[in-house]
Parts: C-alpha cells; structure tokens; sequence
C-alpha cells in the first residue's frame, strides 16, 4: 500500500457537539491518532511504526509533527502549532484552537475513525475524547496525562470517555486502578531508545563539557534558555576550559536559541538526531523538567533541572499539585537525585552555583551516575511502542468483531 501524507483541507465549522446516536466508527475507517506537542511526536511516529507493523493496510489520519508526517500521517493539524505551555499560554492559542475543533469535529462525523489514539496533552485532548466517545468511537490515551499530580478530578472523564488508559510509568497503573479504570503498563519508549552506558565507555568525570536542554515549547525556551545561558556564563568565567552543547528540540530553528545566548560565549548546537550520544558525552547537564530530564537519567548523565511558569500558572499549579517532585527521574526513583529549581528558584546564580559545586567535585557526579543506573530496571524492559500497538489492536479488533456479532443477530 502506498502511504500517503500532507495537510487536510476541510471544510466549515459544524455545530454542537454530535449526539450518541451519529455514525459509529467502522471497521474501514482511519485511525486518528493525535500528538498534539512536537515531544510527543516521537512517540507518536514509533506507535504508528508498530501498528502498521502489524497490519500494514492502516490509514493514520490526525495532529503530528514532522516525525508523524513523515511515517505517512494524513495531517489534520499540525503540533508544531499548538506546543504551549500553563494556561496562560493556552489563552494565546485559543482562537487556533478553537478553530481546529471545529475541524475535528466535523472529520468526526464525515469519515469516522475505527478508533483514537491520543497522546498524552489532557488541555486539548479531553474535549477531542469526548467528542469521540459520544460518537461511539473508542479513544486509546497512550501516556497518560499527569492526573496522579494535580487535578486528580479529571480522573472521572477518563472513566466515562475513555476505553484504555496506556501507562508509560509503572506507578501509574495502580493510581488508576484504584479509580475503577482500565489501564496497561506498557512500559517507558525512552528505554527502547537509549541503550545503557558502557562502563567502558563512560566519559572521565573531570570533562569540561555541559549540555543544555531548554525544551521545545516556545514559552519554555524564552524563559529557560536565557536563564541556561547567564549561567554558563558565569560557569566560563570560573572554568574557560568548559564546552556548552546546546540540544535543539524539533520544530526550533537555531535562530530561536542564539537570540537568547551570549555572542561572547563558543556554543555548538546538536541536532535532535544526535542528542544521546552528545548528552552521554557531558559531565552535566542544565534541563527541563519533563522528557528531557529523564533521557539525562537513563544516559546516566547528571542534570540540573529548572521549571518556569508565568505567575498564573504557577499560582494554580501551586494550589493543584500534589507530588514531592516535578522530574521524572525524580519521581520514579523516590528521592531527589537531580536538584530541582522552580519557579524563583530557576535563576541563574543558583544554577551556576549548582554546577560549579559537582565540576569541583567528580566524587559527586560518580555517585549520581551510580543511582541513575536503577532507573532503567524500575522502568522496566517492555517496548512501549510495541505493547501498546498490541493492545489497542487486539482490543479493537475484539470490539468490532462483537459488534459484528450483535448486528448479525440482530438482522
């Protein structure tokens, strides 16, 4: 079958969302799967890979970056356009938003999917899953949205709108089983894609190289990156000798990070291909503190993480969430491994101060590399990708052929 791709036109806006009683999905309709921010995109392209792997005649319709698109992805919305970050970010994008609603909804019921896969992104995805699920179309959410850390209230619209809940943490099956929702631990895709440091292999502790992650949100990259790089400053005028590698995220163009760094201060930017083997080969790292912040942990570099919101969204999150750390690695080792700095703590004295203190000291860094290695063991060895094309194939599968079954006796 030839795979095709490129950006849909669709028509006008439709009205209120559709009744229960609209076209149901069939058997030989698309399967939507959206991703509706560039870190998601990987993931995305990885389950539409093993999907196809298992039945090569699937159609993928929906909302991906590049990496989607280029594994054939009919493009109904692009995520480059819609990555934000807090609510006040959201507000900015609303009227786009809003408008690629209208979109779906009426892709809904003009040419309805088997099925949706949704990754992760609950601010948008939620009201795409209700649309859905009020079609009679089943929703799949691959990586859970972070309900076990703040809002736990949206717990019961993933009951009601949701068929499966897909876990890429392996605490965050036995949260949702303690509120009545069928979930899968599929384990972590980052594990498939970073193999393990060789002792042999591992660079001596006294590199002078730091790698810095600001992100891929826009936002994230305004308010990080120029914090990242006063820091490094500072670091230059105390140690000359260091390197700063910058890892550039899909979907950001190199001029969005040299606005924000010293002309002064040598800077090598890394393309996304090559981060691991860039990140693996730093002493230390500055980062954010979501997907980035636990591939440092799985490549056993250690990593400062720095967190920013605008005020309001700090003011709620403040108020909402409800976990001891904001990092993955963190959180799933159940100690603080990686220091955190949040909020008016994301300065760049503090930082600096961070990683001076661990460049004095390669003791220090040894023994973060030493606990990192247990993170790849709690993750597990499951390939994500793969566990999770299985179960929603399987599972849909089983529902369409009892479906099959309930029309045919019932004509």
């Amino acid at each position: 079958m030839t795979r095709q791709s490129g950006d849909m036109q669709t028509g006008a806006a439709v009205g209120n969302e559709a009744s229960p009683a609209s076209p149901p999905a069939t058997r030989d309709g698309p399967i939507w799967i959206s991703a509706a921010e560039t870190s998601a995109d990987l993931h995305g392209a990885d389950l539409m890979r093993s999907m196809r792997h298992r039945d090569p005649d699937l159609v993928f319709l929906g909302i991906g970056g590049e990496l989607m698109r280029g594994e054939g992805l009919e493009s109904a919305g692009r995520a480059e356009e819609l990555s934000a970050m807090g609510i006040s970010e959201v507000l900015g994008l609303l009227p786009r938003v809003l408008a690629l609603y209208r979109r779906i909804k009426r892709i809904l019921l003009e040419r309805p999917p088997r099925c949706l896969v949704l990754l992760d992104a609950p601010d948008f995805h939620f009201r795409v899953a209700k649309m859905a699920s009020r079609l009679g179309i089943p929703v799949y959410y691959y990586i859970s949205p972070q309900v076990w850390a703040w809002r736990k209230g949206r717990v019961a619209f993933i009951r009601e709108h949701v068929r499966r809940m897909l876990c890429i943490l392996p605490f965050e099956q036995a949260f949702y089983a303690g509120h009545n929702v069928q979930a899968d631990f599929v384990g972590h895709p980052l594990v498939q894609y970073i193999t393990p440091r060789q002792p042999s292999s591992e660079q001596p502790a006294s590199a002078r190289r730091i790698a810095v992650l600001p992100g891929s949100r826009k936002m994230e990259i305004r308010r990080l990156l120029p914090q990242f790089a006063a820091a490094c400053r500072t670091l230059q005028q105390r140690f000359p000798d260091l390197e700063f590698h910058l890892i550039r995220a899909p979907g950001v163009e190199d001029e969005e990070l040299t606005a924000h760094w010293p002309q002064e201060i040598p800077l090598s930017i890394c393309p996304f291909r090559e981060r691991y083997e860039r990140i693996r080969s730093c002493s230390l790292a500055l980062t954010t503190s979501g997907t980035a912040s636990l591939e440092c942990g799985l490549l056993t570099t250690p990593a400062i993480i720095a967190y920013k919101l605008s005020a309001l969204s700090y003011a709620v999150a403040w108020l909402a969430v409800d976990v001891p750390w904001i990092s993955l690695p963190n959180l799933v080792l159940e100690r603080e491994v990686f220091p955190e700095f949040v909020q008016s703590r994301a300065r760049a004295d503090l930082l600096a101060e961070q990683a001076a203190s661990w460049l004095r000291d390669p003791a220090e860094l040894q023994r973060i590399r030493n606990e990192l290695r247990t993170l790849r063991q709690e993750l597990g060895q499951k390939h994500a990708a793969e566990e999770s094309a299985r179960i929603i194939l399987g599972d849909m599968q089983s529902r369409e052929e009892k479906g099959c079954g309930e029309s045919a006796e019932g004509s």
